[in-house]
């Protein structure tokens, strides 16, 4: 501040001291307005910048699986026994219908046949007595009593029958035996497991994918998926999706997925076996051009993403709305809104403002 000092006589008039004290004050207040301090300028905010580059990475992943029976199931018998009959061999395969065990049956069938003469007998009184009803010979009481009987003798009888049947265990459906779980001639108790089978009519891959990959699930008609065995590296056998876990595993919180492999060329394929399952786009189908790290993505109040573009000519940043993929380690896949070339904001998007004047990050 410009200090201004006015000299004047001490004999001059009091109406001459009171103007020039006026007068020197007008020029302190005057000369501390020219000194004013200025607004001081925000620091032009630094940015690091991406250009953005095809990326064909996202296009296949390989997956680590193992393969499983279509079903496996203990079989056993639905009566105790005396087993007589195990003609079923661990690593053999038996055809629908044909026998697997089977119990010593002549008590069954002793008390079938017992069951059998109490109902031929049961019918033919309550023949005769309904007839004797109707000639009015005998009273509705005995009638009744009759009816009542051979409808016990039924139920025994059928219950008979049943449990004649269940002393053999037939095979429910083309199977392979994985195990026998107990020795031939052993007294078994009813629903004690005999056998262990497996459905092979196909074979079936599972694989655990992370829980950033569940939305591809909805686009399996996207995808080709086949199997790699290490025998046979150079071949490629063709999976079918089948079905998928909608619970995540305790450990890894991954979720599994489970596809379909004929046997037609994998005869000598066992359950319990691993292979190399490679999972990748179809030709045609909508595939990611680019990817983009995490930090690059911002959302705009409708919470819809946006990548921020960098113009290198102008230095200013601009908002671009863009649709992503599924995240893939640190990258996520733009699916559209972004072209080759085009140079990103990748970190501290949310500070940012639209025609933002800002600096490029060179090097420390």
């Amino acid at each position: 501040m410009t200090l201004y000092i006015m000299h004047f006589s001490i004999n001059s008039s009091p109406a001459y001291f009171i103007k020039r004290v006026f007068i020197s004050g007008l020029l302190i207040i005057l000369s501390g307005c020219d000194g004013a301090a200025e607004i001081p300028k925000q620091p032009m905010r630094t940015v690091r910048v991406e250009t953005v580059s095809a990326n064909n990475t996202l296009l296949q992943r390989r997956f680590a699986g193992r393969i499983e029976a279509v079903s496996t199931v203990d079989l056993s018998f639905q009566v105790p026994g005396r087993m007589i009959e195990l003609p079923a061999q661990e690593g053999l395969f038996i055809g629908k219908g044909q026998l697997v065990a089977a119990l010593d049956n002549n008590d069954y069938r002793l008390v079938k046949e017992q069951a059998q003469a109490q109902y031929n007998l049961a019918k033919l009184d309550v023949v005769r007595k309904r007839n004797l009803f109707k000639s009015g010979s005998l009273p509705k009481a005995m009638l009744d009593q009759a009816e009542t009987q051979y409808t016990i003798s039924q139920v025994a009888l059928q219950t008979a029958k049943r449990n004649l049947a269940y002393t053999r265990i037939i095979a429910p459906f083309d199977a392979l035996v994985s195990q026998r779980l107990v020795d031939n001639y052993t007294n078994v108790d009813a629903f004690q497991k005999i056998v262990r089978v497996q459905d092979l009519t196909e074979l079936r891959v599972h694989i655990n994918i992370p829980e950033n990959m569940v939305k591809l699930l909805k686009q399996t008609s996207e995808f080709n998926a086949v199997a790699v065995f290490k025998d046979r590296p150079k071949q490629r056998f063709p999976l079918s999706y089948r079905e998928h876990m909608t619970e995540a595993g305790s450990v890894a919180q991954t979720y599994e997925v489970i596809f379909a492999l004929s046997r037609e060329q994998n005869q000598y394929v066992l359950p319990g076996m691993t292979v190399t399952v490679i999972i990748s786009r179809k030709a045609g189908a909508e595939a990611p051009k680019f990817a983009i790290p995490v930090s690059a993505i911002d959302y705009d109040e409708a919470g819809k993403p946006r990548a921020w573009i960098f113009d290198a000519k102008n230095n200013t940043v601009a908002p671009r709305s863009i649709v992503l993929g599924t995240i893939k380690k640190h990258k996520i896949p733009v699916l559209s809104g972004l072209q080759q070339g085009d140079q990103i904001v990748t970190a501290g998007t949310h500070l940012l403002r639209e025609g933002m004047i800002v600096r490029r990050f060179v090097a420390f």
